[in-house]
């Protein structure tokens, strides 16, 4: 048997630093090991700092999904302050949150995803899908300035906004905004109309499983919609097939309200629907360039200490587990917990492959675009926005968002109003971990196991299973 051992480094079309390095035998990965390869050290950054400097600087942790990172510090802070912030303020902070994964599901899909689909030349109709003059390419660059411009109304500005604070939002809006908010959202919604998906949103959140999806395919122009291009090419290249693991999938629920409750159920399914508690929760560095203990450690005692001698480490990212096991987070982890039933019965059909991990990424950018108008509808601009907080907390609190990655946790202990420790798990943290004190791969490194080689100068395969997880390294390297 000959085993021939692929340095994939840099992958082009995607957030950060990565390196995947596999063996390949017969044609087939064997083994994979997935790097991130650059420091950045944010968590010591933090150490010592006021409180409230989280949320300045937790934000630009990550350039597209610093919404979520924001959401993240001001909650951890609210969760040690004991405060809690007006209606509004939850309405407006999960309509910038959504945005934000829309923005980030379009942006993977046109900008990274596709285009490796669309390489090959002789087939014409997905030809529209490759940048830089694919029609779809174009019109979806288009798009992404009118839900920029709802962003802007909301945040102020993005990246990197300051409206989210642990007392609400500091952006209140009157009616007039949410009227010229609900244009702009109308013209985005009429390019995933037209172009992504061929019909109404409420034609395709009526699907309901893989059977409904194959009639609809069937049906009118569907099939030359972006996402019906999409699925049968994914299917013809044999998407469904490349990307599965023993998969189990971690969720927080995500977008949450006053009472506690949240847009989608929040669990951790292993083949049957179960509890989440995030005291379930460590983390692991035996293979990774930072100093610490064997085995597993909560969050709130982790520490983020270089230590790039280490001889058994290859990452920069840690190896975050649930209960002792990796776990998948992201939109198709979250439509499992949620038991969408259309994603469920796909994954019933294809298992947790590329396809239906993609399929998942695109099914939640139409129900989180109809949802915005749900909380929009609700918004009272006679209502506050924001209460002011205590400035000197201490004690500690963990908050859970659900980027647009997947799960995105920060521990928090604050002493005197300082910064004594902080810890931030990362969606691609769970996604591409290393190795654990165990040996045993994270979800990557395990899904890449399998993946036919035939040309390691043309690893299509191997990208399209990377870039189905929608790394974001700058995130994890955090």
């Amino acid at each position: 048997m000959v085993t021939k051992t692929v340095v994939f480094s840099p992958f082009s079309r995607l957030e950060g630093d990565l390196e995947v390095k596999v063996d390949i035998e017969n044609g087939r990965i064997a083994r994979a090991l997935a790097s991130g390869t650059l420091y950045r050290g944010f968590e010591l950054m933090l150490r010592g700092r006021d409180v409230m400097d989280a949320i300045v600087i937790a934000c630009r942790v990550c350039g597209q999904c610093g919404a979520a990172h924001s959401a993240a510090a001001a909650a951890a802070i609210r969760a040690v302050a004991g405060t809690e912030m007006p209606r509004n303020a939850y309405l407006v902070s999960n309509v910038m949150q959504a945005i934000e994964s829309i923005l980030s599901h379009l942006t993977h899909f046109y900008l990274s995803f596709a285009p490796d689909l669309a390489e090959a030349p002789e087939e014409e109709e997905i030809q529209r899908l490759l940048p830089p003059a694919g029609g779809s390419f174009t019109r979806a660059l288009r798009a992404r300035e009118d839900i920029l411009g709802v962003m802007g109304l909301f945040a102020g500005k993005w990246p990197n906004t300051l409206a989210i604070q642990p007392g609400g939002t500091t952006k209140p809006l009157n009616a007039s905004e949410i009227r010229r908010a609900r244009g702009l959202l109308g013209e985005f919604t009429e390019f995933i109309r037209q172009q992504m998906i061929g019909c109404e949103l409420d034609e395709w959140l009526t699907l309901g499983s893989a059977s409904d999806l194959d009639r609809w395919l069937g049906e009118g122009a569907h099939a030359a919609s972006d996402i019906g291009i999409f699925i049968t090419f994914s299917l013809k290249r044999g998407l469904d097939r490349i990307g599965t693991w023993p998969a189990r999938f971690l969720s927080s629920g995500g977008w949450p309200g006053p009472t506690g409750e949240t847009l989608m159920r929040p669990g951790f399914h292993d083949g049957d629907a179960g509890e989440f508690s995030p005291a379930e929760i460590v983390e692991h560095v035996k293979h990774s360039w930072y100093s610490g203990q064997e085995g597993g450690v909560d969050p709130f005692d982790g520490e983020s200490d270089p230590a790039p001698e280490r001889a058994e480490a290859y990452s920069w990212a840690k190896a975050p587990r649930y209960g002792g096991r990796p776990a998948e987070v992201g939109p198709l982890a979250r439509m499992v917990n949620d038991r969408d039933p259309l994603v469920t019965d796909l994954l019933a059909r294809h298992g947790p492959s590329v396809f239906v991990r993609e399929m998942a990424r695109l099914h939640e950018t139409v129900r989180l675009l109809h949802q915005i108008d749900v909380w929009l509808a609700e918004v009272d601009p006679e209502e506050p926005f924001y209460r002011e907080p205590p400035r000197t907390v201490d004690g500690k609190g963990v908050a859970l968002v659900e980027a647009p990655r997947g799960m995105l946790g920060h521990w928090l202990r604050a002493e005197g109003g300082k910064i004594r420790n902080y810890q931030i798990v990362t969606p691609t943290g769970w996604n591409l971990s290393p190795r654990d004190s165990d040996g045993c791969p994270g979800p990557l490194e395990t899904a890449l196991v399998g993946t036919p080689v035939p040309d390691p100068d043309r690893p299509t395969g191997v990208s399209h299973v990377v870039k189905s997880f929608d790394p974001c390294l700058f995130c994890t390297v955090h």
